[in-house]
Formats: C-alpha cells, sequence, structure tokens
C-alpha cells in the first residue's frame, strides 16, 4: 500500500488504538478486582497484555499474490504493519515495555 492510499486508515488505526488503550486504562482503574491474569502469562502487566492482544487480533497468512493485491488496491495497510504503524506512533506503548528510544518499535 502506498501512504497516500492507506493514509486516513491508518490515522484511524492510530487514532482507535488511543481511544481504546485511554478507555481500558480507566475501565481498569474502576475494576480492579475483575482484571485477573491469565495462567502462562503472568509475567505480563494487564496493560501488556491489551497491547499483546491488539497485535493478535490482526495475526494473519496471506499469500504473496493476495497481499500484492492489498498493496496495490486496499485502502487499508497490511496487518503486520497495521500493528508496527499504529505502536510505533503511540508513546504509551514504548512506556508499557519500557522501550528505550533506541529500541523503538518503529
Amino acid at each position: 500500500s502506498n501512504g497516500n492510499q492507506t493514509q486516513d486508515e491508518d490515522i484511524a488505526d492510530n487514532d482507535g488504538l488511543k481511544a481504546a488503550f485511554y478507555a481500558y486504562q480507566k475501565w481498569a482503574k474502576n475494576n480492579v478486582t475483575v482484571d485477573k491474569k491469565l495462567p502462562g502469562l503472568t509475567q505480563y502487566s494487564s496493560e501488556q497484555m491489551f497491547f499483546i492482544h491488539f497485535a493478535h487480533i490482526w495475526c494473519t497468512r496471506i499469500s504473496i499474490s493476495r497481499a500484492f493485491n492489498m498493496i496495490l488496491t486496499d485502502v487499508h495497510s497490511l496487518e503486520h504493519f497495521r500493528i508496527i504503524g499504529s505502536t510505533s506512533n503511540f508513546d504509551e506503548f514504548d512506556r508499557v515495555f519500557r522501550c528505550k528510544l533506541s529500541q523503538r518499535n518503529s
């Protein structure tokens, strides 16, 4: 996908992730006893699990021909880049995963 073709949807992805994260933080603050850790994932904070889930919902396997077609015609970036773009444009991701400037996921 070229940037001009996907720009509006990329911005929507960025804004959607931010809105969802801030809504989750508000919910979590008011529901401390409800937000339990999952077995096998206890090493992750609730905020880290939010971002892990965000990435997981975009997990896909597509053929090279479908990817090529999407790049040429789709208004959305490929799923992999939707994850990278949204998280690399969000400072809260860096804070939650304690990323240093040199480690940014961009």
